[in-house]
């Protein structure tokens, strides 16, 4: 998640800033100084298999106990989730947070927060009411006034926590899978290369889609991960397996904690976000879930004429609306002073300034949604029919769900809702009433497979269709490489558990085999010198090939040299758009035997130079609450998927649920947020090396 990492770099900044001589008693490292003797109460609920166990006698007790024990584990993870979403940051890092905190209340996810949570309460009250025994028990451990560690480092005092706040970490969730600001970078990009680079990124005809039908939508309602399933014709049990492993940020904590909750009605384990108290991937024993991004496209961007605060809209000058947002900035001797920022909204939405112009935006997220209720319904579901009616609350971020059963069946639905409009991909002309959203699909109703033999989701083209849905799908080559090692699987006979494993742990990059071709129609001496080496190489991107490290520094001087004169993430266009660039002459095509050049120089193995580099928000001046930089495999396109140098994002839980088997899972980290447990970073190792725990 791109803002959390940014959270990261904040925490370093602040620190720097901060950080002065009278301090140091207090800031001692927690491994060699006097906190290392800090006392820590008892825990509310067992770890057992990493797994965080409730045993409650309904469900409001449940989510008491689910609140108590999310804070005692980690609630400085969930302080900083929710001061991120809220634009509160500041008051616990100053003024290197003050930017964050602009851009998160400018564009207003604790106001849609505060929204969906008055609905919940008028419309929902009963499943208000267990979320305020969830704040409930988060606020009755915080009273108890525990010793957390980083408290104790910045000299603050954790704050009471609210039903708001879960919902606001629900809504910085949905942001960071589908919001952000692609349309206006593609605006960029056309403008300095032209329609043909539009061209080929709407078309984005090699990208193999899930579904093997073309899609159509007709008239509208009025309103970075792997996952797959198998059907039981092709497992060794009879029975279906399904396997998720979502590719997020990697942190220390991890993102996710594992828990499993039993009530005399439901039983059901998986990942959950520590601040929020519903299993997000899992398993009731009647039915499985998972879900990978679809990324399809809820957000637009629009300009318009302006005249001071006024702006033309259709035909009318319109005064933009005002709010004047308080932002307070405290320094590590808790000493705040407040600052005013003014946002601007139209009929569109919030305000914002990207690259010195204004434009409004306006996000599927930032309207009443209701996943948190979604996943709730899911939590029970005991068949399809009872999961697809949890599934229409869901509305953004968009989903590939892939589901499973005890009765054997097996399904995929794109989840959520998409705003039917004219384009969608690049700024619109407010003034000119341009891209108005017309209405809703519900995106299960059109796109979805019942049954299939099996089939896997890799963030790719959800399916050739007659609207525009997004341009920036994942490269095929994950989601190709699932099904290629799943077809020779099958052919050898059934699958097994072990089976789904091997393929998660997969580091073989299919990549290989369309630069092959690139290199071979535009290398030089160095592109063919490249290519003969890759001719004799298994595109296995194992820590310990030198061909391994020269292949990816080919990779990564190819995007750099394409796109980054433009001023972009050099991953901002997908490797398939490139290649199509490159062939079609609308990027110089010398690039591919400059990048030969460049890989030729390595002589290291990979793993030398790609390593896990997963952090602690503290870890820039607190090295020891980092975990460990050890060789990591894989790369960008791998099913064990490790993108860049210093590897921040992968699979942030392995899980498989296997019918008439077991449920299987691992996490990239501990269960316990305190770093001075030795449960801190119980899973690291063992997730690296790809085991996995038995926990069901």
């Amino acid at each position: 998640m791109k803002w959390l990492v940014a959270v990261l770099i904040l925490f370093l900044v602040a620190f720097v800033i901060f950080l002065t001589p009278p301090y140091f008693f207090r800031l001692a490292d927690p491994f060699q100084g006097p906190l290392k003797a800090v006392a820590r109460p008892a825990p509310p609920a067992p770890l057992v298999n990493y797994t965080l166990v409730i045993k409650a006698g309904d469900e409001k007790e449940a989510f008491y106990k689910l609140g108590y024990a999310h804070a005692y584990y980690r609630f400085f993870q969930m302080d900083v989730m929710r001061r991120v979403a809220e634009g509160k940051l500041s008051e616990l890092l100053g003024e290197a947070a003050f930017d964050t905190d602009v851009y998160f209340r400018t564009r207003g996810l604790y106001i849609s927060a505060e929204r969906t949570w008055e609905y919940i309460k008028r419309n929902y009250p009963q499943y208000a009411e267990l979320i305020e025994e969830y704040a409930r028990g988060v606020n009755d451990f915080l009273a108890s006034r525990p010793p957390i560690v980083e408290y104790l480092i910045l000299g603050k005092s954790p704050e009471p926590w609210s039903p708001v706040d879960t919902l606001a970490i629900a809504k910085l969730v949905a942001w960071s899978l589908s919001g952000g600001e692609d349309d206006i970078e593609l605006k960029a990009l056309v403008e300095a290369l032209g329609p043909q680079f539009l061209e080929i990124a709407l078309a984005r005809e090699g990208n193999t889609p899930i579904l093997p039908r073309k899609v159509t939508f007709t008239s509208p309602l009025g309103m970075g991960s792997n996952n797959w399933i198998i059907s039981p014709n092709f497992t060794a049990t009879g029975m279906p397996i399904l396997a998720n492993d979502p590719h997020l940020s990697l942190s220390a904590p991890p993102i996710w904690i594992f828990q499993r909750v039993e009530m005399p009605n439901y039983t059901v384990m998986g990942v959950a976000f520590p601040g929020a108290p519903v299993v997000v991937i899992g398993t009731n024993g009647y039915v499985a879930w998972g879900f990978t991004n679809t990324g399809v496209d809820v957000i637009d961007y629009y300009f318009y004429v302006w005249n001071g605060t006024r702006y033309y809209y259709n035909g009318t000058w319109l005064d933009a609306n005002r709010r004047v947002e308080k932002i307070k900035i405290c320094d590590l001797n808790n000493r705040c002073a407040e600052r005013s920022l003014e946002v601007l909204e139209t009929v569109h939405g919030p305000v914002i300034e990207y690259k010195g112009q204004k434009y409004s935006m306006k996000w599927l997220g930032n309207n009443v949604t209701l996943e948190a209720l979604a996943l709730y319904y899911m939590n029970k579901a005991r068949n399809l029919t009872e999961f697809l009616n949890g599934l229409k609350y869901f509305v953004t971020p968009s989903q590939n769900t892939v589901y499973a059963d005890r009765y054997g069946v097996v399904a995929y639905f794109a989840n959520g809702y998409f705003p039917i409009r004219e384009g969608g991909y690049l700024p619109f002309n407010g003034s000119k009433g341009e891209g108005e959203w017309r209405g809703f699909v519900w995106l299960p109703s059109v796109l979805y497979y019942v049954n299939p033999p099996y089939l896997a989701t890799a963030n790719n083209k959800i399916a050739d269709a007659n609207i525009y849905l997004q341009w920036r799908w994942a490269d095929r080559y994950r989601h190709d490489r699932i099904m290629e090692l799943i077809a020779q699987k099958a052919a050898r006979g059934k699958i097994s558990v072990k089976d789904v494993m091997d393929i998660q742990r997969d580091v073989v990059d299919i990549s290989c085999r369309d630069v092959r071709t690139l290199l071979d129609l535009y290398g030089g001496e160095k592109g063919r010198e490249l290519l003969n080496e890759l001719n004799k190489w298994d595109c296995s991107m194992s820590a310990e090939s030198i061909t391994a490290a020269r292949y990816a520094v080919f990779l990564y001087n190819l995007q750099k040299l394409a796109w980054g004169k433009f001023n972009i993430s050099i991953t901002f266009v997908p490797f398939e758009i490139t290649l199509v660039a490159i062939k079609r002459g609308l990027i110089d095509r010398s690039i591919v035997e400059k990048a030969a050049e460049e890989a030729l120089k390595i002589n290291t193995p990979w793993g030398n130079l790609h390593k896990y580099s997963i952090s602690h928000v503290l870890g820039g001046v607190f090295p020891g609450l980092n975990y460990k930089k050890v060789e990591a495999p894989g790369d960008w396109f791998t099913v064990n998927v490790a993108p860049g140098f210093d590897v921040s994002h992968g699979p942030s839980v392995r899980f498989i649920a296997a019918f008439g088997d077991g449920v299987y899972m691992m996490l990239p980290g501990g269960p316990d947020g305190d770093p001075l447990s030795p449960l801190y970073d119980a899973m690291y190792m063992p997730w690296v090396r790809g085991e996995y725990v038995k926990v069901g």
